[in-house]
């Protein structure tokens, strides 16, 4: 399983080059300002509107869609699937007509203080934006379906190359048509990314599309039975959003655009994190809790567990040792202040410690799901949103934008803490693994600040973040087989292997 979790992180990391190339070119031809402060309400919007509607269902369609097949087979798996696929496009369809119809309804709530030309642009965006909704929407399930026939690299590289494609859009279109280059890209990859779905779909002879005149609305019942504990923590969390973006357009223009810029680098780790959970862990151990198999659900839980704590291990530590370093590189170039940029710089650091506990929230909450203990994870997980935004309202005047990646880091904490103490199995492995790794995380976040303060003294950004990367690899290294973490077995089979093979 490891195996498959590095290859998976390998295709993510390509991913996340793309993206950062992308975040780098959107700072140069649009910075802080208040076209992509539209662009991000308008694209949020609508991806809060997916994830509140259909979010619960996209999420637990792995665990029921192996339990059916177990059940009832796998002809009947698919049939149900067919019908869930044809029920959320039909109602998708609807919704995108109301968008279309009556966006003001959107941008009361998201952009209160928005007048003129300003709400003008924000309706046009979010009309013009408003199909990509269905196109999304086709895209999550149908990568649910591959991913429950443990194709999980197809999805991934069909998402690269659709990111490609977006970026040279980009490069190519912002100069001349400036901030409708990004809807041009983003509807092109999404697009991309659904025909390279459906040809993976026939590839595997995934027998999806074959019965379509025995699709029945009542075969969605047991998708929607299922998902049901789960609308109301993403109906809360996707009000916390709303509530976000609210709070964002009070705070001033650029505000919105600055709190991307900062979280972009947490979102994508936390991404890759969820895709491995969502894509790997789900499906394997559902399929243990299933066969009542109680040592293979506990040895891949902790498996799982312990490499996600590494990747974590290695951001957090650099973007707290050398945030602005890391920020001025990628976006000094773009039109953004250097008082921004410190700001920027600030928040990036927060966001990536927040990632902790979303990291422990995602971990358990999902571990709860295949063990047909869902309802803990949306009890717990409501209760998260609600603090969050509790938090956010009550302190966003003393706080500013700093409040955000605050109140993410609490209430997913606090919901990660309720969650652990509900695992049927693993919770004393579990706990011991996390005191341990954030004890090397904390030891190494000490000793390369020291290492920083008293030997580098340097004014250029690249060469500290160079010489921080590698003093960081070094020490993590020596950290596996100091602490004798299980992970310093890879690194010794992979010696032993390359050794073999000169010798």
């Amino acid at each position: 399983m490891r195996r498959q979790a590095g290859t998976l992180v390998v295709l993510k990391g390509c991913r996340l080059s793309i993206s950062i190339l992308s975040l780098y070119f959107s700072a140069k031809y649009f910075g802080v300002t208040i076209e992509r402060d539209v662009w991000l309400l308008a694209i949020n919007v609508l991806l809060i509107f997916d994830m509140a509607i259909w979010g619960p269902i996209n999420e637990s369609f792995r665990a029921k869609f192996i339990f059916i097949r177990e059940e009832e087979g796998e002809k009947e798996a698919l049939q149900k699937t067919s019908s869930l696929l044809l029920f959320t496009n039909v109602v998708t369809v609807v919704l995108v007509l109301l968008i279309l119809w009556k966006p003001e309804l959107i941008s009361t709530i998201i952009a209160p203080t928005y007048k003129g030309e300003q709400l003008t642009f924000l309706l046009f965006m979010i009309r013009i934006m408003a199909p990509s909704f269905l196109f999304n929407q086709v895209n999550q399930l149908l990568i649910s379906v591959l991913n429950s026939y443990r194709s999980i690299y197809v999805p991934e590289i069909a998402g690269l190359i659709s990111g490609i494609v977006n970026l040279i859009l980009i490069i190519i279109l912002a100069p001349k048509i400036g901030i409708l280059s990004l809807v041009f890209g983003y509807y092109l990859s999404l697009i991309f990314l659904l025909i390279l779905l459906i040809c993976q779909i026939i590839f595997k002879k995934i027998k999806l599309f074959s019965d379509i005149k025995m699709i029945k609305l009542s075969d969605t019942k047991p998708f929607i039975l299922f998902s049901l504990p789960f609308f109301i923590p993403y109906f809360i969390g996707q009000v916390a959003l709303v509530v976000e973006k609210t709070i964002s357009t009070l705070l001033g223009y650029g505000v919105v655009s600055m709190l991307d810029y900062s979280r972009k680098f947490s979102d994508i780790l936390t991404n890759i994190l969820l895709s491995i959970l969502v894509t790997m862990f789900v499906p394997i151990l559902s399929s243990h809790f299933m066969k009542n198999n109680i040592k293979g659900f506990v040895f891949e839980l902790k498996q799982i567990y312990q490499f996600g704590f590494l990747l974590l291990i290695f951001v957090v530590a650099i973007l707290t040792v050398c945030p602005y370093p890391f920020i001025s590189i990628i976006y000094q170039s773009g039109n953004i202040s250097d008082t921004a940029l410190h700001q920027i710089s600030k928040l990036t650091m927060y966001y990536s410690w927040s990632t902790i506990a979303i990291f422990f929230y995602y971990i358990f909450g999902i571990s709860l799901l295949s063990s047909k203990r869902g309802k803990y994870y949306a009890l717990y997980g409501s209760f998260a949103q609600v603090i969050m935004i509790l938090l956010n309202l009550l302190f966003y005047k003393r706080l500013n934008a700093y409040i955000f990646p605050f109140s993410l880091f609490i209430s997913h904490l606090i919901a990660a803490c309720l969650m652990l103490a509900k695992l049927p199995y693993g919770k004393r492995e579990l706990a011991k693994s996390a005191m341990k790794y954030i004890s090397i995380l904390l030891s190494i976040i000490l000793l390369l600040y020291s290492i920083n303060y008293y030997f580098i003294l340097l004014n250029s950004a690249f060469m500290i973040l160079f010489i921080n990367i590698f003093l960081l690899t070094a020490i993590l290294l020596a950290a596996l087989f100091l602490f004798k973490l299980d992970e310093r077995i890879i690194l010794i089979n992979l010696y032993q292997k390359v050794f073999k093979k000169h010798k």
